[in-house]
């Protein structure tokens, strides 16, 4: 079975882009890579604390945390004891593991996904249904990945979707799948998940912080006004590629389709 871990960015008002990020690993390779993720984090931490559970990888909070004093109206960052060029070299680590993770099974292969919608993209539809595009694109890319696995190294898996907690959207994003394994959406019906997407804190698994890595990285590149691939560079080979075609990266703008962006996203759907 494969498990795709998701988490989104930009679901505040006035955001630039409303970002699904996730990571499809078999079951198989899903343990070790949660280990060598914590090693990484013990390495730079330079010791192994009680509650490692709490040094969650988070890339906003990480680059960002703040300090007692700072957080007044919020609750204090874990990682603000640390400098910031540590917190930073960790960071780097993260998403150079991420790259570098070497699976049991090629055949099986971890894979990441990304879907970025621009706000202006069907600008008449109401942002959940925008949201509500961006899940369908997301689990058909998914569901297609799993069809590939079967039919290119007959390996026949099952998939399950595990997402970060987000209880005023939980209900809806289950009731949504339920309705695309039964019958096709705008994208296609999904044919290859073994249940709807679960739901869990993000605390729990290195596998969820992952996938919020993988959207951040997303959220930085598409920024308008300060674009920053500088994350987004170090796992773009990651993105999911049937017949050496990127296939799991994708970016909704008004002119979709039309070659008017430019990103490495857009531009490999002109070749």
């Amino acid at each position: 079975m494969y498990l795709l871990f998701v988490d989104e960015s930009g679901t505040h008002a006035g955001s630039h882009a409303f970002v699904l990020g996730a990571l499809a690993i078999h079951e198989d390779d899903a343990p070790r890579l949660q280990r060598e993720l914590d090693d990484v984090v013990v390495e730079h931490l330079g010791r192994l604390p009680v509650n490692l559970e709490e040094y969650e990888l988070h890339a906003g909070e990480m680059r960002n945390a703040k300090k007692p004093k700072e957080a007044s109206a919020g609750r204090a960052s874990i990682w603000a004891s640390l400098p910031r060029t540590q917190r930073l070299a960790l960071l780097d680590a993260s998403y150079a593991l991420i790259r570098d993770f070497v699976p049991s099974d090629v055949a099986q292969s971890p894979a990441l996904f990304g879907v970025v919608v621009d706000p202006a993209f069907h600008a008449a539809e109401s942002p959940i249904e925008r949201e509500q595009f961006a899940y369908e694109v997301l689990l058909n890319k998914f569901d297609v990945m799993l069809k590939d696995v079967r039919l290119r190294a007959r390996k026949p898996n099952r998939g399950l979707v595990i997402h970060d907690r987000r209880v005023v959207a939980e209900q809806d994003i289950q009731a949504w799948t339920t309705e695309w394994r039964a019958s096709a959406g705008k994208v296609g019906q999904l044919m290859n998940l073994a249940d709807v997407p679960l739901f869990t804190d993000s605390r729990a698994t290195r596998l969820l912080q992952v996938a919020d890595l993988v959207s951040y990285s997303l959220y930085r590149r598409y920024n308008p006004e300060a674009p920053d691939d500088q994350y987004l560079k170090l796992i773009w080979d990651g993105f999911h590629r049937v017949a050496d075609k990127l296939h799991g990266c994708v970016h909704y703008t008004p002119r979709f389709g039309s070659g008017a962006c430019a990103c490495d996203a857009c531009e490999s759907r002109q070749k």
